[in-house]
């Protein structure tokens, strides 16, 4: 049974003018409904933690630890369960920019070959990101991303003698009870993408959303108190104020566009370069030329 949560502390649904349902949209066994998951029609392909925007879906699959394992192999090579046991139960999670951030480091192999039969839901998603990612990639001059057929390395299961048949039942009872353990104590992972992307210094792109300011700013500070990642921050110096946006941290939530006060916001499907934007400070109106008046006596 798979084991995943939405932590609803994370989730957007308790933020006004916003209304995200990306992961009970994508969910290609229907198991999400109304932030909740159902470990029974949950597959744990992952599809879900892949458009979070905010980190919010817990797993028992600590991505962190299997994204950071794929780099120290050489070649750099993305693998599911299925072909090793010290993979990530499925590629589904992964998204373009997790790619772009493994592939514009060194040379990235994935091998999908298994992802039709066991689910085409995710096959179609990682074929979509890969694609982009490969664009972006050869317009960078860098290496795609090269599909690999890696085989099975699980070992055939060798023939027990009989002199040690009590043996190795004993050892059966003993790790049945330690899986037993462990289960009682499995833990739950959060990953959050973009602290992920942070961390490996990545390098943004056109995969990462834009930001577009539409007009002057009256510094309300509204935007940076709401990103929940922190993409957005005010800076005050003698030059004045600025707003400082980090694409690598925006997940094109949402939530500064439609909590703008003043609709100044405006999210870019594709990031343009820009990463700073000067603000002016609102100034009360000038009083008007003549303001002498007389007071006269009723």
């Amino acid at each position: 049974m798979a084991r995943r949560d939405i932590d609803l502390n994370r989730c957007l649904f308790h933020y006004t003018n916003i209304t995200c349902n990306r992961c009970q949209e994508i969910c290609p066994q229907g198991a999400i409904h109304n932030r909740e998951i159902d470990r029974e029609k949950c597959d744990n392909c992952g599809l879900c933690t892949a458009v979070c925007p905010t980190g919010a879906i817990t797993s028992d699959t600590d991505y962190d630890s299997c994204l950071t394992a794929a780099q120290k192999l050489s070649p750099q090579v993305l693998m599911c369960r299925k072909v090793s046991q010290k993979a990530m139960a499925c590629l589904g999670a992964l998204n373009r920019r997790l790619l772009w951030a493994l592939a514009e480091k060194q040379p990235l192999a994935m091998d999908t070959s298994r992802c039709a039969q066991c689910n085409p839901a995710v096959q179609n998603w990682l074929a979509q990101e890969i694609a982009a990612c490969n664009q972006a990639l050869q317009e960078a001059g860098k290496e795609t991303i090269k599909l690999v057929h890696v085989k099975d390395s699980a070992p055939a299961p060798q023939p027990v003698a009989r002199r040690s048949f009590f043996r190795s039942l004993f050892h059966a009872a003993s790790d049945t009870a330690a899986e037993i353990a462990q289960a009682q104590t499995e833990r739950q992972y959060a990953f959050d993408g973009t602290i992920w992307l942070d961390k490996q210094d990545t390098s943004p792109c056109q995969l990462f959303p834009g930001l577009e300011l539409t007009a002057s700013c009256t510094a309300c500070g509204l935007c940076t108190m709401l990103c929940p990642e922190k993409a957005l921050v005010i800076s005050d110096s003698e030059a004045g104020k600025k707003l400082h946006f980090n694409p690598i941290k925006c997940t094109a939530c949402g939530l500064c566009v439609n909590n703008c006060p003043q609709s100044l916001l405006k999210l870019q499907p594709s990031f343009a370069g820009q990463t700073e934007f000067s603000l002016q400070e609102e100034t009360p109106p000038a009083p008007p030329a003549d303001s002498s008046f007389t007071l006269q006596r009723g």
